[in-house]
């Protein structure tokens, strides 16, 4: 059984789960044994790029792809403001824009780099009590979000400002953590100029080590053009292969002695992951193993 992932480049227009049922398909007809299929970091139907797509066994490590540092490229539209902070959704404010800056735009984006705080905007898979915030979007209804604490570590103008058709657009580049919402950041670079802003384009260029570049697409994946990668490739944690006592301690969810100081490892038996253990006191303890 193929346990591993596939960094995928998701077109425009799809939602990340039509992606991940096109590539399930795609993988049985090429004869791949799929139990389990899910992904790592949601893309709007608007974005494309870099999906992490996550195998069988693999579905497990989630949480450990998540928090990888992500780039876009993005385009952003002055003077328009929508529900859904990107141009897919219903128009809420217009206004016209004239002679922009681009002096003043350079300095906006460089003074939003480093740490900040942002609210997540209500059309967003984030949960609360249990429901996603666009399901409650949908309905017309709108609930208190608690912000947090998201880094920007590049911010920059790539682009010259164009004008199409009354409106003013440029593009830039962006590396954030976790949980950054690049529709939310377009709106506060568009208060920060003072005047609306919506997202119109977003590319995800690189998701941690995973890039645009050596991604695939479903054609690729139909003409079996494509690369499962090995769950210990793709975990950045530091690897340590066992033996074959440890490996039936790790097995059975022993704690372990390890030559280690890190505060997470992933243990290694035969060239395929087997766990993750957690540093606890002077030994560690099974944070996720795979039997």
């Amino acid at each position: 059984m193929y346990n591993g992932i596939i960094v995928f480049n998701k077109r425009q227009g799809i939602t990340s789960q039509k992606a991940i049922t096109e590539i399930k398909y795609a993988l049985k007809d090429q004869g791949i044994d799929i139990k389990k299929i899910g992904h790592a970091g949601t893309l709007d139907p608007l974005a494309t790029g870099v999906l992490i797509v996550l195998i069988n066994n693999a579905t497990k490590l989630s949480d450990y792809l998540l928090n990888d540092i992500k780039s876009y490229k993005a385009k952003i539209l002055l003077g328009e403001s929508y529900d859904t902070e990107d141009i897919t959704g219903t128009l809420l404010n217009k206004m016209v824009v004239n002679n922009v800056d681009k002096n003043k735009i350079d300095q906006v984006l460089s003074s939003l780099i480093g740490e900040t705080e942002q609210v997540p905007p209500m059309y967003s898979a984030v949960k609360i009590n249990g429901q996603k915030l666009y399901e409650i979007a949908r309905k017309g209804e709108t609930v208190e979000r608690k912000s947090r604490t998201i880094k920007i570590l590049n911010l920059e103008r790539t682009s010259e400002i164009e004008e199409i058709e009354d409106k003013v657009y440029f593009d830039f580049v962006s590396k954030v953590s976790k949980g950054t919402y690049i529709r939310t950041l377009c709106t506060r670079i568009g208060e920060c100029l003072g005047c609306y802003a919506s997202m119109a384009e977003l590319v995800r260029i690189s998701s941690g080590n995973f890039l645009l570049d050596n991604s695939s697409t479903i054609d690729d994946i139909k003409e079996g053009k494509f690369k499962i990668i090995n769950m210990v490739e793709a975990i950045d944690l530091e690897k340590i292969n066992l033996d074959d006592n440890t490996f039936n301690d790790v097995k059975n969810g022993k704690m372990i002695t390890l030559n280690s100081k890190e505060a997470l490892v992933a243990l290694v038996y035969n060239k395929q992951l087997v766990a993750i253990y957690e540093r606890d006191n002077q030994e560690y303890k099974a944070k996720r193993v795979w039997n």
